[in-house]
């Protein structure tokens, strides 16, 4: 009979440590005050069972089974939803992450700038080419292909869009011009351009229904002048008409897509920070009067009655976790 009864403290002891063990590991990725406190008290009772043999040892078994048990039960069910979160959190981040690197390697601001730098210089050659038929009013051929396959190239990817009242009120102003077959120049704006030698820089791209307006400006003054794409004209910029248009310099609409998904992965990671130690508020009722319960009374004096732990033995085992 006492071989028997060596038998079952041992195993029940056994059994005690792995629910331990399993209760210690719950804590460990929960990280929450309360389930650490239920941990010590729990090893306090434990411990407190395997150094005193003249206890009654199924008072220990029915312990874990009126509380640590139900409790191991529902934060498992808790774990399994929080690490398929957790892997989900974790994926959208890393292909978030994968996007991010490959936009990286096909745009760069260097190298938008350098395009356009090389666009503007085009342009200035064009324009004194213009400025030459003007002045010898000769008929030689000109050709606008390079400067209208480049712009349409990166239209889509550079460009801002503006609408169509916004392009109506850049690109109709009625000034005194100079126009041929080719080309029309507002008359002081390209007697400027020849005062300062035709330098020139791009300031930004505008598009309305693949209707390409681009801004430049002066190498040596802040003036501005506009390019309408589609009529070939040219005319200095109307700072009033153009208050409520963003010509800013462009940036490419991958940079947006970029600056998106950098937010949404620092979002991300927040919420990743937070998965494992947000828990549902009536997760936390039940938490919190479990450790009150075992950590305010003399549990041994509560084990003699098992109909008072019920209430709280079935809020664990109905609480639904999505």
């Amino acid at each position: 009979m006492q071989e028997e009864e060596e038998e079952r403290y041992l195993q029940i002891i056994k059994d005690s440590n792995r629910k331990l063990v399993v209760l210690e590991l719950l804590s460990n990725f929960f990280n929450h005050k309360d389930l650490v406190g239920i941990l010590v008290r729990t090893k306090i009772i434990h411990t407190l069972f395997e150094k005193n043999r003249i206890l009654d040892i199924n008072k220990l078994e029915l312990f874990h089974i009126q509380f640590t048990s139900s409790l191991i039960d529902l934060f498992q069910k808790i774990k399994k939803s929080k690490e398929q979160q957790y892997v989900l959190i974790s994926d959208e981040i890393y292909i978030n992450e994968d996007i991010l690197s490959k936009l990286k390697l096909e745009i760069g601001e260097s190298k938008f700038a350098k395009q356009m730098q090389l666009h503007a210089q085009n342009m200035s050659r064009k324009i004194e080419e213009l400025y030459q038929l003007f002045v010898s009013e000769k008929d030689v051929f000109f050709n606008w292909n390079d400067i209208m396959t480049f712009s349409q190239s990166i239209q889509a990817e550079y460009y801002r869009e503006i609408t169509i009242e916004q392009y109506e009120k850049l690109s109709q102003l009625n000034k005194s011009v100079y126009e041929n077959t080719y080309a029309r120049f507002e008359k002081k704006l390209l007697g400027r351009l020849n005062i300062l030698n035709f330098k020139i820089k791009f300031s930004c791209g505008l598009v309305c229904n693949n209707e390409i307006i681009e801004v430049y400006e002066f190498r040596d003054s802040n003036d501005k002048f506009v390019f309408v794409a589609n009529e070939k004209s040219f005319y200095f910029l109307n700072e009033e008409v153009a208050k409520d248009i963003d010509i800013s310099k462009n940036g490419s609409a991958k940079e947006e897509i970029i600056r998106g998904l950098k937010n949404k992965n620092a979002e991300l990671k927040r919420e990743l920070s937070v998965v494992k130690t947000t828990l549902p508020e009536n997760v936390l009722e039940v938490l919190k009067e479990y450790h009150e319960k075992i950590s305010s009374v003399d549990f041994l004096e509560e084990l003699q009655n098992v109909d008072e732990q019920t209430n709280i033995l079935k809020t664990m085992l109905n609480i639904n976790i999505n």
